[in-house]
């Protein structure tokens, strides 16, 4: 399936595909997060995860991001190159997962330039077994401005940075 083809299904939804997943769970009673697979008609963190073999690039074509979160943090969005199983065939296909994860030490630059953001501790997201909903994990990092010369330190969830590394 061709890039522009998934631009066409909506594969940018950005943290409302992990809300997806989640509410999915919540609703259905299940033990486990389902996974989202990008050979099905649903939103992706992501636009898609692409391998430029003759660059030897990678790319979550995410330009429209305000910071520039590449290819490297694929583990840190849950998303996982699995294998699946399509007309009797054993495929490998990129998932979705629900367990947004950044960790300490993670630097990301905005795509302007103008700033940046550092974990300086953090916790995953996870399933609360006892209280039978999601622990949305906790993030800790030093926001620098670098014109001003200014930063602080902030704290969010692990979806309040993901939607901060996206919408700034």
């Amino acid at each position: 399936m061709s890039l522009k083809s998934k631009d066409k299904q909506c594969y940018e939804a950005g943290v409302e595909a992990i809300h997806h997943i989640i509410e999915t769970r919540k609703n259905k009673g299940k033990a486990q997060f389902d996974r989202l697979d990008e050979d099905k008609e649903v939103p992706f963190i992501v636009p898609a995860v692409t391998w430029d073999s003759v660059k030897q690039v990678g790319s979550l074509n995410n330009e429209h991001w305000f910071f520039d979160v590449g290819y490297a943090f694929r583990e840190a969005l849950d998303l996982i190159f699995m294998d699946r199983v399509r007309n009797k065939r054993r495929v490998n296909l990129w998932t979705q997962g629900a367990i947004i994860s950044f960790k300490e030490g993670d630097l990301i630059r905005s795509r302007c330039g103008q700033r940046s953001v550092q974990v300086k501790y953090a916790n995953p997201m996870g399933w609360d077994e006892v209280k039978n909903d999601m622990y949305y994990g906790s993030v800790t990092y030093q926001e620098s401005f670098f014109e001003s010369g200014q930063s602080e330190t902030k704290h969010a969830t692990q979806l309040d940075f993901l939607s901060m590394l996206i919408n700034g």
